[in-house]
């Protein structure tokens, strides 16, 4: 495995000036999804991961879409928090994991 690791880097190297032709949310999506996955146990870290991120790139976005985005993770964030508390779930967890997907649905619905 450790004779692969200095080939994929240089693959990564070669393929990383893609990253910046798509756009804040789906490059957020992305990230949130590496370091999930990295930094988790199973999928639902990965996915949590992603949502968070697409959320925190849409609320990045200039102009409507973004006023759009930062105003559906406000609301968001307070939904998945007080669901989180109701539940008996990590109340910060819960208000991350609702503002990124309020600002993906505010972004969409835009």
């Amino acid at each position: 495995m450790e004779k692969y690791i200095p080939g994929l880097l240089l693959l990564t190297l070669a393929f990383s000036g893609n990253v910046f032709a798509i756009d804040k949310t789906s490059g957020g999506a992305l990230a949130g999804a590496a370091i999930g996955a990295a930094t988790g146990k199973d999928v639902k870290s990965t996915v949590g991961g992603a949502v968070i991120g697409g959320g925190t790139g849409a609320m990045f976005k200039h102009g409507d879409t973004g006023k759009a985005a930062r105003k559906g993770g406000a609301i968001g964030a307070a939904v998945g928090g007080v669901a989180a508390a109701a539940t008996g779930k990590s109340v910060l967890k819960g208000a991350a994991v609702g503002a990124g997907g309020g600002a993906l649905i505010g972004e969409a619905t835009h």
